[in-house]
């Protein structure tokens, strides 16, 4: 009995090693990033891990293993907790309160949603292409329409679907938004002009027929939140709405939008193609080739063409950067370049950095960097974007 409690006590503790390693350095594969998103938000786990080896150590009567599990025990520990404490001092920064109660059982938010209705909004080559209605809380009337909320979705260009975030689409929505969570065209590859054809067709629909599925929107108060590649396809659509080589795929009318935002949005598409992640994590070279159909060197019109960094002027609409600080995906480099662009143009705009934050840290719905976004993104939609 003594033996085994010596071995689980072990092996608790080289587990809980692993995982404390993991939140605080870069994820080796991609595997290993998924594990980093759930723990950097449920480090209680860890430290829970500890606790019971440590009881086990002391069941086992190992006196060398306790005082070895003992101080490896508090550097786990301290090392485990140092995401939640630095997020927990953004939040004191930003003035948010957290509660402590939705962190402890924050779910993932991927898949399962809810929406109010589902309709097709263009049909392209015989493909149709839908989008999720939330309608908002309490119902929009046309003497007072609310404001929109266009949602698209992660992916690399090449995968994903609407609905992988709908606990966050139904909050919106229950905070007076009226959000469309949007499909766009993934394949068949290259579809660099076939998927922001589609983002700026699903803008003029909102604009002009949300009407038809029993939504009241205000067309001059539209917003684009984007997570990843399609943070990448919001910020393109933003900031170019009027390109003629990017243009609606449907007859779309206006596509301006009041403002845009971006969690951890690819902003520079030749920097990402000369400074590539772990190939192990993400495949930067292979996406943006299939994406675009070609390389810097064969396309380089393509490359500034579908990089939002090229399209800023101080007419661009406000924005807000969400971006995680250890991002294995899309570095944090790309929020940075994008800021100081911004800056530059005069576009008013906010940067939130959620310290130790994974790619898709949002996807932990309820988590601290969760509500951290949540807070950030109410009072950057309440200031009149």
């Amino acid at each position: 009995m003594r033996a085994l409690a010596r071995s689980v006590s072990i092996l608790l503790t080289l587990a809980a090693a692993a995982v404390a390693a993991l939140v605080v350095l870069p994820a080796p594969t991609k595997a290993a990033s998924y594990l980093a998103i759930f723990f950097d938000e449920k480090t209680l786990f860890v430290v829970a891990a500890v606790v019971l080896a440590a009881g086990l150590a002391r069941l086992s009567q190992a006196r060398a293993w306790i005082v070895v599990q003992t101080v490896l025990g508090l550097a786990i520990v301290a090392v485990a907790c140092v995401p939640p404490a630095q997020a927990l001092r953004v939040d004191v920064k930003n003035h948010v309160a957290i509660d402590f109660a939705r962190y402890l059982r924050a779910p993932v938010d991927e898949g399962g949603g809810h929406p109010s209705q589902t309709v097709v909004y263009n049909t392209v080559g015989g493909q149709a292409l839908a989008l999720d209605v939330y309608r908002p809380t309490p119902p929009a009337t046309a003497a007072a329409r609310a404001p929109a909320i266009i949602v698209l979705h992660e992916g690399g260009w090449s995968a994903g679907d609407k609905g992988s975030a709908p606990r966050m689409s139904a909050w919106l929505a229950e905070h007076g938004w009226a959000v469309f969570d949007v499909q766009y065209r993934l394949a068949p590859q290259p579809t660099w002009q076939a998927a922001i054809g589609d983002v700026k067709c699903a803008i003029g629909w909102v604009k002009r027929h949300a009407r038809d599925v029993g939504v009241e929107i205000d067309p001059t108060r539209v917003t684009l939140l984007g997570r990843s590649a399609g943070a990448h396809l919001a910020m393109l659509a933003a900031y170019a709405p009027d390109e003629p080589a990017l243009p609606p795929s449907c007859a779309a009318g206006d596509t301006h939008v009041a403002s845009v935002i971006s969690f951890y949005g690819p902003t520079d598409l030749v920097w990402a193609w000369n400074h590539p992640t772990n190939p192990r994590v993400f495949d930067t070279p292979g996406r943006l080739g299939s994406y675009i159909g070609g390389t810097p060197a064969t396309q380089p019109e393509r490359f500034r063409l579908l990089s939002p960094l090229t399209h800023v002027t101080s007419a661009a609409p406000p924005t807000l950067l969400l971006h995680g600080g250890h991002d294995a995906f899309v570095p944090l480099a790309h929020t940075e370049l994008m800021d100081a662009k911004l800056s530059a143009a005069g576009v008013r705009h906010e940067v939130l950095v959620v310290p130790y934050g994974q790619h898709a840290f949002d996807f932990i719905f309820g988590g601290l960097g969760e509500q951290l976004a949540e807070q950030t993104i109410l009072r950057f939609l309440r200031a009149g974007h």
